[in-house]
């Protein structure tokens, strides 16, 4: 489950955060943004974005839910990388994603970091307060952590409900 958090047009009661997508990015109609996607991973990646992954990626754009199951190995985990890569570099976004295990996210954020991104994946081991000012201030573009923390931490709940974190999320992606 994938969820954008800044439509094009608001819907009624949905979250808005300061977050915005390139504004030439949101005036593309749907072909020329999936081709756009495609192009861009094609350059990243080496292979063009697959048909599912530019769909997904354009309907985050255009501010809805997305929910895409497939296999192990399909690309799930490069659809937020290829969202945040339409943000403007300077709102300093943030991609938040609860992962189940504590291994998966280890090696997320190593995938991630040799991607080029910035990424932590917080544990009961490695999230403490130093950690949670550096995500506030936005030192990290991707955040895994166990619906654990992201339920029942104090210290994770004054992170996630600060004003400075709301204005950097970007995403928010619920992985398995």
């Amino acid at each position: 489950m994938v969820s954008a958090t800044t439509p094009q047009k608001p819907c009624k009661n949905f979250r808005q955060t300061s977050v915005r997508i390139l504004k030439k990015v949101l005036e593309k109609n749907k072909i020329n943004l999936a081709k756009e996607i495609s192009d861009w991973a094609l350059s990243r990646y080496k292979q063009p974005a697959k048909s599912l992954q530019s769909k997904a990626v354009v309907n985050l754009v255009r501010g809805k839910n997305v929910f895409l199951l497939a296999g192990t190995g399909f690309g799930k985990s490069r659809i937020p990388e290829m969202y945040y890569e339409l943000i403007p570099k300077h709102t300093g976004a943030v991609v938040l994603v609860l992962n189940p295990l504590d291994s998966l996210g280890d090696n997320q954020v190593i995938e991630k970091q040799a991607a080029g991104f910035t990424a932590i994946n917080l544990t009961k081991l490695t999230f403490n307060p130093v950690e949670a000012r550096k995500i506030q201030k936005g030192t990290y573009q991707f955040v895994y952590l166990s619906p654990e923390i992201f339920l029942n931490s104090k210290l994770w709940d004054s992170v996630y409900f600060s004003r400075k974190f709301q204005g950097r999320l970007a995403l928010v992606v619920a992985d398995e």
